[in-house]
């Protein structure tokens, strides 16, 4: 179990690591939009949860949510050439919604109690 726990461990380390620099190369290199910027994010999401899958670490629901929304939503933008601040707003929107609905329903089925 200790295992499990250290690669899981390592594999979101790995994961937000790679988040942070793409993230600035997206907003340090010019002809990079956010579009692609999403792409990149979701494709780095669903990457650590396929290496979790592979390791025997159980993956992460949110994240496989979170960056399947956000490679779709890129594509989406890249596209369609959306205005950047209301797609992105749009993006973020969607995805705290999916997150908290899927919260909600989860201490909906386990109780409030457990919630602590």
């Amino acid at each position: 179990m200790e295992k499990v726990q250290t690669w899981d461990r390592n594999l979101a380390t790995i994961g937000l690591g790679a988040l942070l620099i793409w993230w600035g190369v997206v907003l340090l290199v010019d002809p990079l939009t956010i579009g692609i910027g999403a792409i990149g994010t979701g494709l780095i999401l669903l990457g650590i949860n396929l290496a979790r899958l592979l390791k025997g670490v159980p993956t992460k629901g949110s994240t496989t949510v979170v960056g399947t929304i956000a490679l779709v939503w890129g594509a989406l933008d890249q596209a369609l050439a959306l205005h950047l601040w209301p797609s992105l707003a749009t993006m973020l929107i969607v995805i705290g919604v999916v997150v908290l609905v899927g919260e909600l329903l989860r201490v909906r089925q386990i109780g409030f109690g457990a919630w602590r």
